[in-house]
């Protein structure tokens, strides 16, 4: 499945030649730990992704990812200051691997925005670490250790990669966590 992503990232004629090398070595490190995960969506939306600049007027986010619109918006003026870009990126990844209409892993409706941020740095810090001294949602990481403690990381792996937030939802409701 890499050399199917390596031949769609280099199609794609809205990434440098350098970004698509970045994403493929970050794909090999993903596969490498979750054999398991199916590529097929990140393989479809790599094929039209799309780089855009994000004002720091409208975030202070170093980085956003659309999902409608398909594209990764970066904060150029952020990303040299202090940040670890390869965590940055595989964070970006993995919110493209879990893309569908209009969200991301299990945060339909924005109903677990605060659970998916968390998992999805805990993956990243798992797959590649982060340089930086501070986590930028250390309490999304710290809720979310604790419900995966209440319900077990493979039910919110499974749900996360499947956008599968009704499995989440009963899993939390019969651990007794309110929502």
């Amino acid at each position: 499945m890499v050399e199917e992503i390596e031949a769609v990232l280099n199609t794609n004629p809205n990434l440098t030649q350098g970004l698509k090398m970045n994403l493929l070595e970050l794909v090999t490190i993903f596969q490498k730990q979750f054999p398991t995960v199916s590529l097929e969506n990140l393989k479809n939306r790599l094929q039209t992704l799309k780089i855009d600049k994000l004002n720091r007027y409208v975030s202070s986010e170093v980085s956003k990812y659309d999902p409608v619109l398909n594209t990764l918006m970066i904060n150029e003026e952020r990303l040299g200051k202090d940040v670890d870009a390869k965590h940055i990126l595989m964070y970006e990844l993995l919110s493209i691997m879990t893309a569908k209409d209009n969200y991301t892993g299990f945060n339909f409706n924005h109903q677990f925005e605060a659970l998916n941020i968390g998992y999805t740095e805990i993956l990243t810090n798992y797959l590649v670490g982060n340089e930086t001294e501070e986590f930028v949602h250390s309490d999304e990481i710290i809720a979310t250790n604790l419900i995966s403690i209440s319900i077990g990381n493979d039910i919110l792996l499974h749900a996360f990669f499947n956008n599968d937030y009704m499995t989440l939802t009963k899993s939390l409701i019969d651990a007794g966590i309110e929502l």
